[in-house]
């Protein structure tokens, strides 16, 4: 899993310059669930808590790193986009912003995977969580779109 999650690492830095800024960094990759972070001090806002648009770039990106980390696994090529989202920030974040992803079921990654294969294109909903203090903070929801390059 490690080669496939440092490609992951690779694609962030290369091509993504407000993820260089986050300090947003790949802590753990198992298959199965996806762990990201960055410090707070280049992510605070003026009340010393995690900037909204940190959080929601947090969640973001690691479900859209699961997405890219399964068509990896696949040896998929293709585009990525996120085409809906919805996060609920239910309270601040005063440390490290900690995002998990956990993957589907394995039923519906197959759906996705073998729906690309056969239309050139698939959707997946993914969902995220930031937690602070032992309680979750923040709670995302998203759909990601691959399609052929």
């Amino acid at each position: 899993m490690n080669e496939i999650a440092d490609k992951l690492t690779g694609f962030f830095h290369e091509h993504l310059p407000l993820v260089r800024h986050m300090e947003l960094a790949l802590e753990s990759y198992d298959g199965k669930s996806l762990v990201l972070s960055a410090p707070l001090e280049p992510n605070i806002n003026d009340k010393q808590t995690a900037f909204g648009g940190s959080l929601y770039n947090v969640a973001v990106m690691t479900c859209w790193g699961m997405a890219y980390l399964k068509t990896q696994e696949y040896g998929l090529k293709c585009n990525q986009v996120v085409t809906k989202a919805n996060i609920d920030y239910l309270s601040p974040v005063r440390g490290t912003l900690r995002a998990t992803c956990i993957a589907p079921e394995q039923a519906v990654i197959d759906e996705f995977i073998e729906r690309f294969n056969s239309r050139g294109r698939a959707k997946i909903d993914l969902s995220a969580r930031i937690t602070c203090g032992g309680k979750t903070a923040v709670e995302f929801q998203a759909q990601y779109a691959i399609l052929k390059e």
